[in-house]
């Protein structure tokens, strides 16, 4: 579980290099780090979905995302599945790449990021 944790820590930070970058994107209306922002968000996501799949039994993490999204489906529950899909779809995609997010979308997606890191915290809590 030291492995788990570590990715979680990392996912934690990230989360919150996220926020700080949305914060000044928001206070400077700066789309620029707005991206910046949802590339830390799904870079924390990632990480959060590493932790899940150590915790999970897996022994070597997928490289790239269709390998993700494959082992998400297999390993996780229908909630986490769901909450993984919507913020890949919105902070890596619309945020990132299209950049197509808006401030109050992204204080949403932020809040589903939040919620997908809690969750995977709580597997293995006895």
């Amino acid at each position: 579980m030291e492995e788990a944790r570590r990715h979680l820590e990392e996912a934690e930070k990230l989360f919150q290099k996220a926020f700080e970058e949305f914060e000044v994107a928001r206070e400077k209306n700066d789309s620029t780090h707005l991206r910046d922002a949802c590339a830390k968000g799904w870079l924390s996501a990632v990480e959060a979905t590493n932790a899940l799949l150590v915790k999970r039994g897996v022994r070597e993490l997928p490289k790239s995302e269709r390998g993700r999204r494959y082992m998400v489906f297999k390993h996780a529950d229908r909630e986490l599945r769901r909450l993984y899909l919507a913020i890949r779809d919105s902070l890596h995609i619309q945020g990132y790449y299209d950049g197509t997010l808006n401030f109050d979308e992204m204080s949403e997606y932020l809040n589903d990021l939040r919620v997908y890191l809690q969750k995977i915290k709580e597997i293995g809590k006895a």
